[in-house]
C-alpha cells in the first residue's frame, strides 16, 4: 500500500526541516516513493534505533496531536493515520531496545543481589522473597507482543469517560437478605469484612457480589448479561475456589480480590479512564483470578512434575490453569453471561483477562514493575493491558493494606497454607520451600520483609500510575473542552494502613539475642520442644482487650531499636516504609501480586 506524499509533507522534506511529516516519510514511504530530484541529504533518515530521535518523535507526535485540532476534519484524519503508524513502529523500536538491554534474567539478578544484600532481613526471608518474587530457576517469562495504541481520536473519545467516576446504578431485583444490606452499604467501604459477608452468603460469595459490582458500573444494561446464567456461572467459580478446600486461596480470597479491585478503580475515578469492556474484562479477572488453585506453589508443581506442570511447561503453571478453567466454565450448558457480547467485544475482554491473570504469578513481579516505572517517564506510552494487569496484581496482595484484625486473619490463613505444602514436601523427601517449615518459620519477620520489599513499592507506583494517567486524561479533557477542572491528586486509603500494620509485626519480631534454637540429640528434635519452638514462633504472646485479640505493646529496648532499621531504598528507587504514617506515600517503586505473607507463586 503506497502511502500518499502531499505537496505540504514535500515541502517539508526540501527544506530538510525535521517535521513530523519528515518523520513520517522517513519510517513510512522509503520502500514506496523514489524520487530522483531529491538531494542525498533529503534521503537521510533519522536513525530508528537512536534513543534520542525516537523521543524526539514522541514528542513532535505530541506536537502534532495539538495542531491537528484546528485542520479540517480530511486533513486532521490524513495527519492521525500518519501518526498512528509512526506511533506503532516507533513503540515496537523501543520495546525491541528495553528487551535487548534489560532482559529479565539480569533484572532478576538485580533483585536478588538487593535482597540479599539487606543486613537486618533474615535469611529465610531473604530466600521466600527471592524464590516467589523472581525467576531465578525456572527461566524468563515468553516475550509480550507489543503494546496496541489508540489513535488520537480514541483518545479524545475516551476522555468522555471522565464524567463517568460515580456511575449510575440499575435497579437491582428486591433483595433484603443480610448479605445484600451489607453489600449495599459497605461495598465502597475499603476495610470491609469480607469473611463476615461470607459467612452471610453461606460461603457462596459470588452470586450476588459480582452482580451487584456489575450493576455499579451499569455493564449489566450495557452488555445484555443475562442474570440466570451469571448466577450459574458464579457457582461454578465458587465450586472450583473451594475444591481443594484452601486455608487461603480459596472463594474467601477471590472475593476479597474483586471488592479490592472495584475499590481501587472507582474511588481512585481510575474507571473513567477505562472503556467499558475493560472495566467487565478487569472485574471479572479479579473473581476468577485463583479460581482452582491447589493450595500449592508452581514451584511445587515443577519439582513434583504435577500433571498441570506437565500440561503448561513449567511456566505460570497455576495461572495458566486458573484461566483456562475460567473459561471453561463458560462451557458449560445456561452458564455463560457473556453469550450477547460481540465477538469484538468478547475478544478484547479474553486477552484483557488472560494477560491480567498471568500477571498475578509472583515470579513476575521485579519485571512488571521495572516496565512500569519506565513506562511513566512517558505516561501517554503506558499501556493499557499493562495498567489493568498492575491494578489486579496490587489487589491480590493487598491485605496487608486492611485492618490489623483482617490482615492478621488473612496471614494466619495463609500461613497454615505454607505450613501445609510443607508437611507434604516432608512426606515426599523434599526440601522444605521458604517460610513452609512449621516450627522454624519467622511470621512478624517475613511480614516486615514483605512489607517493605514487595507492598510500599508496589502500592506507591500504583498510586504514582493513577496520577499521571488520570492527569493525562485531564489534560486531554481540558484541551478538547470536553472538561475544565483541576486535577486532585488520588487518596491512598492504604498508607496509614500499612504504617500501622508495620509496625505491630516489629513489635513481634523476636530480639536476635533471644532467637530460639531448636535442640537436637543425634539429629532428631525434640518432640516437647519443637512444639516449643512452634508455639513461640508461630504464635507470638498476644493480649486480649473488649474486641479483638491484640498483640502484646512491651518490647524491649532492642525491639525498640529495631523498628527504624528498614533498609532505605528498593532497587536504588524507592524509600522503604517508615514508622511515621505522614512518609507512607514518598516511595514511588516495585511490586505485585498474589498473597502472603502475601501471596504463592
Amino acid at each position: 500500500m503506497v502511502t500518499k506524499i502531499t505537496a505540504s509533507m514535500m515541502s517539508s522534506m526540501m527544506r530538510r526541516e525535521p517535521t513530523l511529516d519528515y518523520i513520517a516519510v522517513s519510517y513510512i514511504a522509503p520502500k514506496c516513493q523514489n524520487n530522483e530530484n531529491e538531494s542525498p541529504e533529503d534521503k537521510i533518515k533519522p536513525d530508528p534505533l537512536d534513543p534520542k530521535n525516537i523521543a524526539d518523535s514522541i514528542i513532535r507526535l505530541e506536537e502534532l496531536k495539538k495542531a491537528s485540532l484546528s485542520k479540517t476534519k480530511h486533513d486532521s484524519d490524513e495527519v492521525l493515520e500518519q501518526a498512528l503508524s509512526i506511533l506503532r513502529h516507533t513503540e515496537s523500536i523501543i520495546s525491541s531496545i528495553r528487551r535487548a538491554s534489560v532482559g529479565m534474567v539480569s533484572e532478576d539478578i538485580e533483585a536478588q543481589t538487593m535482597i540479599s544484600s539487606v543486613e537486618d532481613t533474615p535469611k529465610a526471608v531473604k530466600e521466600w522473597l527471592a524464590a516467589t518474587f523472581t525467576k531465578q530457576i525456572f527461566g524468563r517469562r515468553q516475550a509480550v507482543e507489543p503494546p496496541k495504541f489508540r489513535s488520537i481520536v480514541q483518545a479524545v473519545r475516551a476522555s468522555m469517560y471522565v464524567d463517568k467516576i460515580t456511575r449510575k446504578t440499575s435497579q437491582a431485583p428486591v433483595d433484603v437478605s443480610p448479605a445484600t444490606l451489607m453489600l449495599q452499604d459497605q461495598l465502597n467501604n475499603w476495610d470491609i469484612d469480607v469473611f463476615k459477608y461470607d459467612g452471610l452468603t453461606g460461603n457462596k460469595p459470588f452470586r450476588g457480589l459480582f452482580g451487584e459490582v456489575l450493576r455499579r458500573y451499569g455493564l449489566v444494561k450495557r452488555f445484555k448479561i443475562n442474570l440466570h446464567n451469571l448466577e450459574n456461572y458464579c457457582a461454578l467459580v465458587e465450586n472450583g475456589y473451594n475444591l481443594h478446600g484452601n486455608p487461603y486461596h480459596n472463594a474467601i480470597h477471590g472475593a476479597d480480590v474483586l471488592i479490592t479491585t472495584h475499590n481501587l478503580i472507582s474511588s481512585t475515578g481510575f474507571a473513567s479512564w477505562m472503556t467499558d469492556i475493560e472495566i467487565l474484562a478487569l472485574l471479572f479477572s479479579a473473581m476468577i483470578h485463583d479460581v482452582e488453585h491447589t493450595g500449592t506453589t508452581n514451584n511445587f508443581h515443577i519439582c513434583t512434575s504435577s500433571p498441570l506442570t506437565i500440561m503448561y511447561n513449567d511456566r505460570s503453571v497455576l495461572e495458566n490453569h486458573h484461566i483456562s478453567s475460567a473459561y471453561r466454565y463458560l462451557d458449560q450448558p445456561d452458564s455463560n453471561p457473556f453469550d450477547k457480547l460481540s465477538k469484538d467485544d468478547f475478544r478484547e475482554m479474553r486477552g484483557i483477562a488472560v494477560e491480567a491473570v498471568l500477571g498475578t504469578d509472583m515470579s513476575a513481579h521485579f519485571t512488571q514493575i521495572k516496565n512500569m516505572q519506565n513506562a511513566l517517564f512517558n505516561p501517554s506510552t503506558v499501556n493499557r493491558n499493562t495498567a489493568m494487569t498492575l491494578i489486579l496484581h496490587c489487589a491480590d496482595i493487598s491485605h496487608p493494606t486492611k485492618t490489623w484484625g483482617l490482615h492478621k486473619k488473612w496471614t494466619d490463613n495463609l500461613m497454615e497454607e505454607f505450613f501445609c505444602q510443607g508437611d507434604k514436601e516432608t512426606s515426599l523427601g523434599l526440601p522444605n520451600s521458604p517460610l513452609c517449615n512449621r516450627t522454624e518459620t519467622l511470621v512478624p519477620e517475613s511480614q516486615v520483609g514483605f512489607i517493605d520489599f514487595i507492598i510500599v513499592p508496589s502500592m506507591n507506583l500504583l498510586g504514582d500510575m493513577f496520577d499521571a494517567l488520570l492527569l493525562l486524561q485531564n489534560e486531554e479533557a481540558n484541551a478538547t473542552g470536553t472538561k475544565s477542572v483541576n486535577y486532585k491528586k488520588v487518596d491512598r486509603p492504604w498508607d496509614n494502613r500499612l504504617s500501622e500494620n508495620r509496625k505491630r509485626w516489629k513489635e513481634l519480631v523476636t530480639p536476635k539475642d533471644e532467637t530460639p534454637v531448636t535442640p537436637a540429640v543425634n539429629g532428631r528434635v525434640k518432640e516437647e520442644e519443637t512444639e516449643s519452638v512452634k508455639e513461640k514462633v508461630s504464635h507470638p504472646p498476644t493480649k486480649k482487650n473488649s474486641t479483638t485479640d491484640q498483640p502484646s505493646s512491651r518490647k524491649s529496648s532492642s525491639q525498640r531499636n529495631s523498628q527504624t532499621d528498614a533498609p532505605s531504598s528498593l532497587n536504588g528507587g524507592p524509600k522503604i516504609l517508615e514508622e511515621d504514617p505522614k512518609t507512607v506515600s514518598s516511595p514511588t517503586a516495585t511490586g505485585q501480586s498474589a498473597a502472603v505473607v502475601g501471596a504463592c507463586p
